[in-house]
């Protein structure tokens, strides 16, 4: 080794401490001039900068060497997991009409509790005590029951809270801010009394996140964010997923990042499911559900033993349709459960990885916001999510595409606030961040359905979100053949 550097070196190259470290490493097992002969070759014809970098090294490093060295896992970067929230032994469905009582209530007090500690809603009263007070204005909180355009401008909005209903008129200046209010959300009202005794609101608050600024992790790992497999289905894209497990596994370059990744995100939709929406046989390559995940276990099976695969449901996945969902039953899907490194959690999950707050949900109300809010499209559903933030919660729009349990208790409000919030469903690749929190909807590994092609919908596919826990940076890497290559020549 001392002689190739030497070489090296007396050819004007610097070469990185950390390429140091691994020629070190190589030199044991083998001779690494030819290695070194090799990047300072590719360098010399790219006329790039004379320092020899780690990752120079890797591209030239045998694959068989590259393997081992990825497949085992550093004492240092051992994966750091730990289950905040699972709803998966928390639920508990009540009679209906029972049930959705208690469950409003519990979220009109725990989002009022939440918007009390805004500097701005500490003084909100209840909708009846605010009828008696005979102040020009005073402050309510109620969940949005209804919101209308009026023919002469403005927006009516009508507020309930336990003690009663309040009937609120909106003037052109808020008339948007009214408008972008999802159903049954909590809104703080500033509320004015006109001289015939109507309502006006003044300002609309909802609960909101706070502003901050979020610490990553002390050490520099990631964490690999998938969403929507659909593996069973006749559009699953085996090639493209094949190359990121290929990828995961050391064979494809990237060894800084690669050696570095302790976590594997899944956010629902893992198999294709049985009986999803009609018609639905006909685009299956496997009909039998439990071989459906006997397949997704051939595939995850790949995922290296020292990154944790964690697991949550979407709505293709057999578990009820109803918000939160469990975690899917090891009857039917027994061959992941057979996975050492598998993390089966139910919808949605706070965890934290490396000391990163992460809130994990398949994404399915993410339709209702879309629908219902003026200007969110499904080519930007960071900016759905962002709502749902804002909301503090995660589906506050009830009796439209998202079912909802009759629980005591909801638990689908936004509590704590997540650093990462991470979804699915509409398959669309979309990053962003909202006063401090990084928002990621992970793309798809499958083609465009016909239902999709009928929307107008262009999926997003292939393409991987890859979250520095250290930096909280996300970046991608796209693992169609046109960026790969045939994975059998690589």
């Amino acid at each position: 080794m001392t002689l190739a550097v030497s070489r090296a070196l007396s050819q004007g190259y610097q070469i990185d401490p950390d390429a140091f470290s691994l020629l070190s490493e190589l030199s044991g097992k083998g001779n690494v001039e030819p290695i070194l002969k090799s990047v300072i070759e590719k360098k010399e014809l790219l006329k790039t900068e004379r320092v020899i970098l780690k990752s120079d090294l890797d591209e030239f490093v045998p694959r068989d060497e590259v393997y081992s060295r990825v497949a085992v896992d550093s004492h240092d970067l051992v994966a750091d997991l730990v289950v905040v929230t699972d709803p998966t032994r928390s639920i508990g469905p009540i009679e209906a009409e029972e049930g959705f009582k208690k469950l409003f209530q519990d979220r009109y007090l725990h989002l009022l509790e939440i918007a009390r500690q805004r500097p701005d809603s500490k003084s909100v009263t209840s909708i009846e005590s605010g009828r008696e007070m005979r102040e020009k204005g005073y402050k309510i909180a109620g969940l949005v029951s209804s919101r209308n355009s009026r023919k002469g401008g403005g927006v009516e909005l009508v507020l309930d809270d336990p003690t009663g209903s309040a009937r609120l008129y909106c003037v052109d200046e808020i008339a948007d801010s009214a408008l972008a209010l999802p159903f049954d959300s909590l809104v703080v009202a500033d509320v004015a009394i006109g001289k015939t005794g109507q309502l006006y609101a003044r300002d609309l608050l909802l609960p909101d996140i706070p502003s901050r600024k979020v610490l990553g992790s002390t050490r520099r790992v990631y964490a690999v964010m998938l969403s929507d497999l659909h593996i069973g289905s006749k559009l699953f894209l085996r090639d493209d997923f094949s190359r990121l497990l290929a990828w995961l596994n050391g064979k494809l370059g990237d060894l800084d990042i690669v050696e570095r990744i302790r976590y594997v995100i899944v956010a629902g939709d893992i198999v294709d499911g049985i009986g999803v929406y009609p018609g639905q046989e006909l685009q299956l390559s496997e009909r039998n559900l439990r071989r459906q995940y006997a397949v997704a276990r051939e595939f995850l099976e790949q995922v290296p033993k020292h990154m944790k695969l964690v697991i949550v449901p979407g709505n293709h996945d057999p578990v009820r349709q109803a918000l939160p969902q469990p975690a899917v039953s090891a009857d039917v899907a027994g061959p992941l459960y057979g996975l050492e490194n598998a993390v089966h959690l139910g919808g949605p999950a706070n965890i934290k990885l490396d000391g990163v707050n992460f809130l994990i949900y398949h994404g399915r109300s993410l339709d209702d916001v879309i629908a219902t809010v003026p200007d969110l499209t499904y080519d930007r559903p960071v900016e759905a999510m962002e709502v749902l933030l804002k909301a503090r919660h995660l589906a506050p729009t009830y009796g439209k595409r998202t079912a909802l349990s009759p629980e005591v208790r909801d638990m689908l409000v936004i509590d704590p606030v997540p650093d990462v919030f991470h979804a699915g469903h509409v398959h669309t690749l979309d990053v962003g961040s909202y006063r401090g929190t990084i928002m990621v909807n992970s793309g798809t590994f499958q083609a465009q359905t016909p239902f999709q092609a009928n929307m107008g919908l262009d999926p997003i596919c292939s393409i991987v979100p890859i979250l520095n826990l250290a930096t909280l940076e996300v970046i991608k890497r796209n693992f169609t053949k046109l960026s790969f290559g045939d994975l059998q020549q690589t």
